[in-house]
């Protein structure tokens, strides 16, 4: 998609943050002239690149239009530090609203994005009390609530060659996703494709109502599953969220 472009005066650093001990994987990409800034959150068993590498390219999209970005591996994710079967939802969550707020206290106008479980993490950060009325927009994209899942928070679960306690789906359900979507005050940008395998659809429509109620931009990609998306289509939707962030 879009290329590295030395022109932008962009400043970027590569590096471990460190929160209760634990460190974990962070890129991020300044633009000097601006104080926009996204926080991208991945989704469960990614990494801070996001599916297809599309968090890279939108980062490269978003410094191409004078905002800043900001990627990261969540704890036990990526090549962040811990066994990945000791993920938490609850320090996902905890994990994003430290950023979100280190760089509201630093004068940025933040707006959190995320996909799958990435975005359900976003939503919930921006419920939290440290963050309630100061995050600019939600970009979200294929967020799962997770409210009607059924698991045993003792048990060890496999999915896609990583294992994991049933406690993070456990953490994601008590999140209560739909209170804390109602509670944000900002702008929503809600991304699902039309064909998503892991969502199922009275449950991404009750998200869809909801979204339309508080006057989000909604769009269902045609033919797309949950991800990866075609690159036409993934291109297209990074545009409409630098758009939004414009207008803001």
């Amino acid at each position: 998609m879009s290329k590295y472009d030395k022109s932008v005066n962009q400043s970027r650093e590569i590096f471990f943050e460190e929160i209760d001990g634990k460190k974990f994987f962070t890129v991020i990409d300044l633009v000097a002239e601006s104080k926009k800034l996204v926080l991208m959150s991945h989704g469960f068993r990614g990494t801070s690149c996001g599916p297809a590498r599309q968090f890279v390219d939108f980062a490269n999209l978003l410094n191409e239009n004078g905002i800043s970005a900001v990627r990261f591996d969540q704890p036990h994710s990526g090549n962040s530090e811990g066994s990945y079967l000791q993920s938490s939802f609850i320090e996902w969550v905890k994990t994003t609203t430290y950023l979100a707020k280190k760089y509201i206290e630093a004068g940025y106008e933040v707006s959190l994005m995320g996909q799958s479980m990435g975005a359900s993490t976003s939503v919930i950060a921006g419920a939290q009390q440290e963050l309630r009325g100061k995050i600019s927009a939600l970009l979200l994209w294929v967020p799962d609530p997770k409210s009607t899942t059924q698991v045993i928070p003792e048990k060890v679960y496999e999915e896609g060659g990583q294992k994991y306690y049933g406690k993070f789906w456990q953490e994601a359900k008590d999140s209560d996703f739909f209170s804390c979507l109602e509670q944000f005050e900002g702008k929503i940008h809600l991304v699902y494709g039309e064909d998503d395998r892991y969502i199922k659809p009275e449950l991404r429509q009750q998200v869809i109502d909801l979204a339309n109620k508080k006057g989000a931009q909604v769009d269902i990609l045609s033919g797309e599953d949950h991800s990866p998306w075609k690159y036409e289509s993934a291109l297209d939707m990074m545009r409409k969220h630098v758009e939004l962030l414009k207008e803001i």
